[in-house]
């Protein structure tokens, strides 16, 4: 069993070399060194045994029939499974152009023919310590990136989590919120993902954008923790109070974001809190603004916070007349490139 473990841990040199007195030569310094020697006299052989072993050094020789070293090599580094594998050039051409040659198609170094024991032992014990160096790296750095990928993905659902913990409250207030907010939401990610389509939206919505509009929509509502209740004298004041909700929403966000400044959703949620009553003709809630002045987040969670609104338990109007309604409402209240989107997915769309 120790011999085994020894030998699938012993280095393996390919040597391709078409003159069989070379690879005699450098198979036995290679035993010298107690590595394992692979040989070939082509590089179609050559591949063949690397499909089968991929070995941790090549000495490749420049001149053969058929395929030559430089061909060889270069298809060797075209290739993602090979690449990395270093490989030295042999060769009794050492002029400077040859050698160039050879280090422009990524060999590591150069040995030239006769060959001397000392400098075979030396070149190919250096390179191998610096395959193994980059291997142990490359390795470190895998290990390193998942665990930072894990710890990502930690604080993403904690980020995540204290945004869920706000909405709940909201759910708290209003039985009816829950089942909008969820509506909203999904509704949302689906018109940011078909928006990216477009060529009006590619460079604004990434992959990114839609993950957290999905989770920030959730809390365009939260402002109404401050409405008063049905019974409160200040209920008379309606609409201006309702409108209001929108900056109070808002303000909740921001006293959250400066005490947890790295939640990455909290931004865009306070932008969604602040202008999802905005008009793109300027008509709405805040005053003012319009157009596309009007962050887009807030554009897209305006056209689902409506049809969810108009569709929902309370509905002014049915499914049919809801769509009509917001198509009606393109570029006075909605932008009229995500009514466009819009009636492209209505289908596919939830409603309550």
């Amino acid at each position: 069993m120790e011999n085994i473990g020894k030998s699938l841990n012993t280095p393996q040199i390919l040597i391709v070399d078409d003159v069989e007195t070379n690879l005699l030569i450098l198979e036995n310094i290679i035993e010298g060194m107690g590595y394992i020697p692979k040989c070939a006299q082509s590089a179609a052989k050559a591949a063949s045994i690397i499909s089968e072993s991929r070995p941790q050094l090549i000495l490749l020789d420049v001149f053969m029939p058929q395929m030559d070293g430089y061909e060889f090599c270069e298809r060797l580094k075209s290739n993602p499974l090979t690449r990395d594998i270093p490989v030295i050039f042999i060769s009794a051409a050492d002029s400077s152009e040859d050698k160039v040659r050879g280090f422009k198609l990524g060999a590591v170094d150069y040995i030239g023919k006769p060959f001397e024991v000392a400098e075979v032992t030396m070149r190919v014990n250096n390179h191998l310590k610096l395959y193994e160096m980059k291997q142990e790296l490359e390795m470190s750095n895998r290990r390193l990136h998942s665990v930072i990928s894990s710890q990502a993905r930690r604080i993403e659902d904690e980020q995540k989590n204290i945004l869920y913990a706000l909405a709940a409250l909201t759910e708290q207030r209003d039985s009816d919120t829950a089942g909008h907010m969820e509506n909203v939401a999904y509704n949302c990610r689906l018109l940011a993902q078909s928006l990216q389509f477009s060529p009006e939206f590619t460079e604004e919505i990434s992959e990114g954008f839609i993950d957290t509009i999905e989770v920030a929509s959730r809390l365009h509502d939260i402002g109404k923790l401050r409405v008063p209740d049905d019974d409160a004298p200040e209920v008379a004041q309606g609409d201006r109070m309702i409108r209001h909700h929108a900056e109070q929403g808002a303000e909740i966000l921001e006293r959250v974001y400066q005490n947890t400044p790295e939640n990455s959703f909290l931004p865009m949620a306070i932008e969604i809190a602040r202008y999802h009553h905005a008009c793109w003709d300027g008509s709405g809630y805040p005053g003012g603004i319009s157009g596309k002045d009007i962050p887009l987040s807030a554009r897209i969670a305006i056209v689902a916070d409506n049809y969810d609104m108009l569709t929902g338990e309370e509905g002014i109007c049915s499914l049919q007349e809801c769509i009509q309604a917001i198509q009606d409402g393109s570029g006075t209240y909605f932008d009229p490139d995500i009514v466009s989107v819009f009636l492209k997915i209505k289908n596919r769309l939830r409603h309550s």
